[in-house]
């Protein structure tokens, strides 16, 4: 069953998701958690301080169960990332990539959510370049550098995301995902 805390985390990510961190409601992500105000002001100081750690929260571990399983695998490394890649059921193309509406709309405004944003852009780099180091080890794809190839294949991802939402057609993301395979696919 989920706390009072998880309620309220689940609901500021769901309303910045969908509105942006400056349209999210309070009264909003109250009533869709269920909670009264005295209740969010129980586990966080103010609508920022939820909203920030409802980011962190809900994106690290969204990457984390999509790209971290290199750690536990011990080979299929690029086979495993291509099927994560394609995966279109974990995407939701009509509000985009979380972390991109984030950087876009606050980066530049609020330091707090900067600093945040980039610690989580490097988390998802991180992990892709572990998937590609580790692939590199079980001779899956020949040496090269995997911390420009991390950065190519995460802009790239995001890229996909963006042109997917700007143009409503998911195969726009079908289609860059599958030139990025191609791409990597040419280092083996």
């Amino acid at each position: 069953m989920e706390n009072t805390r998880d309620k309220l985390i689940d609901a500021a990510f769901d309303e910045v998701y969908s509105n942006g961190y400056q349209g999210a409601s309070l009264a909003n992500i109250l009533a869709k958690a269920g909670v009264h105000k005295g209740s969010m002001y129980h586990f966080f100081a103010n609508k920022k301080e939820m909203v920030l750690a409802s980011i962190e929260e809900t994106i690290l571990q969204k990457f984390n169960q999509r790209y971290g399983y290199a750690n536990i695998c011990e080979k299929g490394y690029l086979e495993e990332f291509y099927a994560r890649l394609r995966d279109r059921s974990t995407r939701d193309f009509k509000r985009g990539c979380p972390i991109a509406n984030v950087v876009q709309e606050m980066s530049n405004i609020d330091e707090d959510f900067n600093v945040l944003m980039k610690s989580i852009y490097e988390a998802f780099r991180a992990n892709v370049k572990t998937i590609l180091d580790k692939a590199i080890e079980a001779k899956e794809l020949k040496a090269c550098d995997t911390r420009k190839l991390a950065l190519f294949i995460t802009s790239t991802l995001e890229g996909a995301i963006l042109a997917a939402k700007a143009s409503g057609n998911e195969q726009d993301y079908v289609d860059v995902i599958e030139e990025l395979i191609v791409h990597i696919e040419g280092k083996r």
